[in-house]
């Protein structure tokens, strides 16, 4: 009996010491850098089953997935080459290392910028990219590789489908944001502003609200071509405190609009 209580005993540390290592090995660490093996900021990496997330300043990004010796991955970022194909894993470091091909420019060379130096990055969407991936609030962040890939012809179409709006058609074809009910409106923001002469203040202010021919679409006041990432806060608990400052009293939730170079 007491030899039959030691080995379970033995086997139990022996699992229990091996819990943290298996833990820590179930993760995919992917690194993305350009010809000159300089990191690539901000890239969109893509796995199986379409699962993205968005790379960090140093070009890395992790998954919770288990390693493989090699994997089929996507990465994408505006100015380089998209890159589509198996990826061996490394044997020294454990990551899964990526080069994009700068593409060719008759104008000037592409660069990789640091963080303070992008439009985005200045903006904080990034930053609220990493906190979102890592679970610290729930929102959809749509980057520019995105946008460039999809090419709407309207912000109201880039939205179409997402879970966290809905685009609610009103009439002569003209749209506005509301929450998932479709009984409140989305608040929404330009480049950090609050904007306003919008359909969606026929449900902000149902008791007197502005005539509807004083009133415009969201896709009439913001030309998608011009925007470079997007932002979608379902309820007003998921948004970040710094949104939350300028969009003022939100009833619903928060769609952020970024406009600029998608670079």
């Amino acid at each position: 009996m007491r030899q039959l209580l030691a080995t379970f005993l033995l086997l139990a540390a022996t699992v229990a010491g091996a819990s943290p290592a298996g833990a820590q090995d179930a993760r995919i660490v992917v690194r993305v850098l350009d010809p000159e093996t300089k990191p690539i900021p901000y890239a969109l990496v893509t796995i199986r089953d379409g699962v993205s997330r968005v790379a960090d300043d140093s070009g890395m990004v992790y998954f919770n997935e288990a390693p493989k010796d090699s994997m089929r991955l996507v990465a994408r970022r505006i100015g380089y080459d998209p890159f589509d194909g198996w990826v061996n894993r490394s044997e020294i470091t454990g990551e899964y290392a990526i080069a994009l091909r700068i593409l060719p420019r008759s104008i000037q060379a592409v660069q990789v910028s640091a963080r303070a130096n992008t439009p985005l990055g200045r903006s904080g969407f990034y930053d609220r990219v990493q906190r979102v991936q890592r679970g610290a609030y729930t929102a959809r962040m749509i980057t520019p590789e995105e946008l460039e890939m999809r090419n709407p012809i309207k912000l109201t179409q880039m939205l179409q489908g997402e879970n966290l709006v809905r685009v609610q058609r009103y009439d002569m074809g003209r749209s506005m944001l509301t929450g998932r009910g479709g009984t409140c409106a989305m608040t929404i923001l330009l480049d950090g502003m609050r904007i306003s002469g919008t359909l969606e203040e026929l449900l902000e202010n149902r008791i007197n609200p502005p005539p509807v021919s004083s009133l415009s679409s969201v896709d009439d006041v913001i030309q998608v071509q011009s925007v470079a990432a997007i932002e979608i806060y379902a309820s007003v608990a998921s948004i970040p405190s710094e949104l939350q400052r300028t969009a003022g009293n939100v009833q619903c939730g928060l769609v952020a609009v970024w406009t600029g170079r998608r670079r």
